[in-house]
């Protein structure tokens, strides 16, 4: 037997395709930047900074520019909101393993980091944005790999995808986390953490919305 996608299922996997717009937000909004900026070094959340002037990071301060932080902001807010409930629509696609069932709750509380980021910009309250904004880094990565766990016998592709995926994120997440005392290569690894998921999204969401076997 097999179950079609119902219209919460559709809905689901069409804001989770959406995701990848975060990089190209991200672009655009860094081209606009006008003080130095390298995706390298520095972070994805100085491109949320609403005033010119200087981020103090526990290395020292930044200085930041960035003219489009509104959009930035509200694409933080927007896309949190999409990946958060588009995996609250997409859980019966996931079964009913306690693997799905933690897939779905790290994915919701990367989307809530998401959305807190940009409520939250960096120069507003440093100590209250890497508070709110800390989960994505960690919980995103993670739930890559729930998912794959969660799909490895009805879809055993894309749960060696995830594998893959989630492995560079989590390696990612650490290097950012063991460099926070350093200027150097933060953004980098940060990107390693996160982009990779935002990218694979599109892939998991049209992956699942197949038919898939009733248990």
């Amino acid at each position: 037997m097999s179950q079609s996608p119902g219209p919460a299922a559709r809905l689901g996997a069409a804001l989770w395709v959406v995701q990848p717009v975060s990089l190209l937000v991200e672009i655009l909004t860094a081209a606009r930047v006008t003080t130095p900026y390298s995706f390298l070094d520095n972070t994805i959340s100085d491109l949320g900074v609403t005033r010119c002037g200087t981020v103090e990071y526990r290395f020292g301060p930044v200085p930041v520019c960035s003219p489009w932080h509104d959009l930035m902001n509200v694409s933080f807010v927007a896309l949190g909101v999409f990946l958060a409930v588009g995996a609250l629509l997409l859980c019966r696609r996931l079964g009913t393993g306690v693997a799905g069932r933690v897939a779905i709750g790290l994915w919701v509380v990367a989307g809530l980091g998401s959305v807190g980021t940009g409520l939250v910009p960096l120069d507003r309250d440093v100590d209250l944005h890497v508070l709110v904004s800390m989960p994505v880094l960690i919980a995103q990565p993670l739930a890559v790999l729930a998912l794959g766990l969660a799909v490895r016998r009805a879809h055993p592709g894309l749960a060696r995808s995830a594998l893959v995926v989630g492995a560079v994120s989590v390696a990612g997440a650490v290097a950012f986390l063991a460099r926070v005392d350093t200027p150097d290569l933060g953004g980098l690894f940060e990107r390693l953490a996160l982009w990779p998921g935002y990218l694979w999204l599109p892939a998991a969401a049209l992956t699942l919305l197949g038919h898939r076997r009733a248990r």
